[in-house]
């Protein structure tokens, strides 16, 4: 490919990036006498996810307050029904500003802080396309050495010296190496001793059998789409790579179509179906149902999910890429015949192994939280007239002065005024007490409740310090309440008592913790895929050392390009580009199917800028919470949910972690990722969107009151 190819093709990706979040932001805030405009004013979202979706950008003890991610769980949905906040600053319920339909809001004025937060993407932006795709420097160099010069510009603009910034860089990317390091690492293990042993062979066979060779690839989806539900992305895409490369030995043909495959599975209910977190907060944030997420997610997904292998069978006519080898000696081991594979089961057991164990432990981590044992009962307080006055002594008009816990409760954002004078009288009789206890609850999933300076003199249990330490923005609903009830025992131990958080079903969250971490599962699975290739070939434990280390130096390849990758995201969300995004969507108004436009675009220009689905979904969710307020639209909120999820895919590119796994765990370039994964992405973010907008309107599943 030539110098001007090279170029039109980066265009073209960018222009059609750019090109479709514009056409729905333009589209979104029509306005009508039911529209609703919210100013939000929100505090700057700086942590971001260190799971296996993206490892950008989460720095230990990063826990500042953030704003715009209001917090529900499924026992406050009848709160949020009366009113959706933003969990920033924007007053609740009554408070809530409801658009005049006489006026005429737009979107937010950009401040120079925000100008130069855009200046600083787009820097980030043409470096490392360039030093990529231009200048064909090695991606690890192109991504640290982008991530320096947006870091170096963020220090510039803000005041910091040269080797803070510097440290920031390092910092991102140890923490990213540390949150995708072993699971990488494990996972080339796996593909090796599976590929090695036979045991991908045998699978592929087996599965050749039931589907024919013509069907392969539709195997290949529905087996992402089943497993990345309840297992991240790059996981499931890491066990199934094996039987993609297995097959294109057995076929020498369709190699992109088979990658293809298996990330369309994989991408559209890693965004769509719970309980894969991002979904799961969404669905939170927004007030549904986890069950209605589910099968609602479902149904846009399965749609998208068929178009997007299709499209996978179109690109891979155009575009026939060969396997190539991803590590030396990767041809060692001679192909075995039939009669010498491992039996299915065998040879199933490193994908299926690691798949049951995450499953198992995210499902009793789910039913647990439902119990919710962090939420206040009535006879949790020892003294309402007690209570009131605390509280009413916290009431102070100026914020500066609001350094006590009492004054954080009373002056939370998430209540409104007549709210406010209810707490600070005392509660006499159950009716009046229930009132005040759910009102003390909802205060309790406020994410700016705590702060410092109120705090001196406290002394924190373990289990607030913990809480405060983890990572604020990826906080599920319940947790949040359970850091606030811990705080606020701590602050008051005489008037509220302690919860006890050790029920059966979390005693069984906590055993399986262990066995649930993606970490150890892949462990064991590598063990077993290990075992599996000594057994089958016959090796010594030094010449099956040999092939492990052959692995290795393929894996730690791609660990370090998707560290370098999570740090160069982490320096683009030091630009606050996300505040920036919310900052101009602050005066938007919208309804009715531009309602479900505006929610796609806002995910779709934080998934571009900062390269985080899951926190492009939660801050997105966030601020359709803030927008849409008490004036709920003529459909079932599930559907500004979906909007939010299928426009997290839209835009993926080389400040994604899924990028990179796509591209270096498939042996591809990254021009060749550019022309396939991301065209995959936004395909799947279209049609998502497209399946949301008429099942709204063939479906609206309003509640009858």
């Amino acid at each position: 490919m030539n110098f001007f190819t090279r170029l039109v093709a980066t265009a073209l990706v960018l222009g059609s990036v750019f090109g479709s979040v514009a056409i729905a932001v333009s589209a979104s805030p029509l306005q009508n006498d039911s529209a609703v405009a919210v100013q939000s004013d929100t505090a700057p979202a700086e942590s971001k996810d260190t799971d296996l979706e993206n490892a950008a950008g989460n720095r230990p003890g990063n826990n500042a307050n953030l704003g715009g991610v209001p917090a529900l769980t499924d026992d406050a949905l009848s709160a949020s029904s009366e009113g959706t906040v933003d969990g920033g600053s924007t007053p609740a319920n009554t408070d809530q500003a409801i658009a005049d339909p006489t006026t005429t809001e737009g979107f937010g004025a950009m401040s120079s802080e925000g100008i130069t937060s855009v200046v600083l993407l787009v820097v980030g932006i043409v470096c490392v396309l360039g030093m990529i795709i231009l200048l064909r420097l090695n991606a690890f160099l192109a991504l640290i050495l982008s991530a320096l010069i947006v870091s170096l510009g963020v220090g510039l603009t803000q005041g910091e010296d040269a080797g803070s910034r510097m440290n920031a860089v390092v910092q991102s990317f140890g923490s990213s190496a540390g949150g995708i390091g072993i699971v990488i690492a494990m996972a080339a293990i796996i593909g090796k001793c599976m590929l090695d042993s036979g045991a991908a062979d045998r699978i592929v066979r087996n599965s050749v059998k039931l589907t024919g060779e013509k069907q392969a690839s539709l195997g290949l989806m529905i087996s992402g789409f089943i497993l990345a539900i309840p297992v991240f992305f790059d996981t499931v895409f890491y066990l199934l790579v094996p039987l993609a490369r297995s097959l294109y030995r057995r076929t020498n043909q369709n190699y992109l179509r088979y990658l293809m495959a298996i990330a369309t599975g994989g991408a559209i209910t890693h965004t769509l179906v719970p309980p894969t977190p991002g979904p799961l907060l969404v669905g939170s944030i927004l007030g549904v149902e986890i069950g209605t997420m589910m099968w609602v997610g479902t149904l846009v997904a399965i749609p998208s999910a068929i178009v997007g292998l299709i499209y996978s069978v179109v690109t891979d006519k155009f575009m026939p890429i060969e396997m190539r080898s991803l590590g030396g000696n990767e041809d060692r081991h001679s192909a075995l015949p039939e009669d010498q594979l491992p039996r299915f089961w065998v040879a199933l057991l490193p994908v299926i192994l690691p798949v049951v164990m995450i499953g198992a432990g995210t499902l009793a981590s789910t039913f647990a939280d439902r119990e919710d044992l962090a939420r206040l009962q009535v006879a949790d307080i020892t003294s309402y007239p007690t209570l009131a006055t605390t509280l009413a002594s916290g009431m102070i008009s100026d914020e500066e002065q609001r350094q006590t816990p009492a004054s954080r409760v009373i002056n939370s954002s998430r209540l409104s005024d007549s709210e406010r004078q209810r707490l600070m009288v005392a509660a006499n009789g159950e009716t009046e007490q229930a009132e005040v206890i759910n009102i003390l609850n909802d205060v309790l999933l406020d994410p700016a409740l705590y702060d410092e300076q109120a705090f001196i003199g406290v002394a924190l249990s373990s289990v607030s310090k913990s809480k405060l330490n983890a990572n604020q923005l990826r906080m599920k609903p319940v947790d949040r309440r359970r850091m606030n009830r811990s705080l606020l025992e701590d602050a008051f131990p005489e008037l509220i008592q302690k919860h006890d958080w050790n029920s059966g079903r979390r005693q069984l969250a906590d055993r399986l913790s262990l066995w649930g971490n993606p970490n150890f599962a892949l462990m064991i699975a590598a063990l077993c895929a290990m075992l599996t290739l000594k057994s089958v070939r016959s090796l010594s434990w030094k010449s099956l050392g040999d092939d492990v280390e052959d692995s290795l130096m393929s894996g730690g390849v791609i660990i370090l390009i998707t560290a370098a990758g999570g740090a160069f995201g982490a320096m683009l969300q030091d630009t606050n580009i996300s505040d920036t995004i919310r900052e101009y969507f602050s005066g938007a108004a919208a309804t009715g199917t531009s309602l479900l436009m505006l929610g796609w675009g806002i995910a779709a220009v934080l998934k571009v800028a900062q390269g985080s689905s899951t926190v492009a979904m939660i801050i997105g969710a966030g601020m359709m919470s803030a927008i849409i307020g008490d004036a709920k639209p003529e459909f079932n909120m599930v559907y500004v949910a979906t909007a939010v999820g299928t426009g997290s895919l839209m835009g993926s590119w080389m400040n994604d972690s899924g990028f990179w796994v796509f591209t270096k765990m498939g042996g591809l370039t990254e021009a060749e990722s550019l022309k396939s994964w991301t065209p995959l992405l936004i395909i799947l973010s279209l049609v998502g969107l497209g399946v949301t907008i008429l099942l709204s309107q063939s479906l609206p599943m309003l509640a009858s009151t």
